[in-house]
């Protein structure tokens, strides 16, 4: 699975897009839970997908990201800060995914 980079005018990376097709939500929560430090602010629901498209909210170092599916029903889960704007701790999330089997830039 490849990880879909989100760049900011700058270049740089401010959020990535994960294939949902292998990957549930919840087990992305799992995945961030093994970056050290990460805080879990919420957590998918029994039956969220049916209705919440933002399923989880966390925080790493002082800075919250969240952990979406755009529009509901997207072949990509979207992984970023809150606001959407480069931080040095997206590439620690980031590197939890390529850890994780989602590899490779698009």
């Amino acid at each position: 699975m490849t990880v879909h980079d989100i760049k900011d005018k700058d270049g740089r990376v401010s959020a990535f897009e994960i294939s949902n097709l292998l990957v549930s939500r919840r087990r992305v929560c799992r995945i961030l839970q093994t970056i050290p430090g990460v805080r879990i602010l919420r957590k998918p629901r029994f039956l969220s997908r049916l209705r919440e498209d933002e399923f989880c909210e966390f925080e790493v170092s002082g800075q919250k990201f969240k952990a979406w599916e755009p529009w509901g029903d997207s072949s990509r889960f979207w992984i970023g800060p809150e606001p959407t704007q480069w931080c040095e701790q997206i590439a620690v999330v980031r590197d939890a995914f390529e850890r994780h089997g989602f590899v490779g830039r698009a």
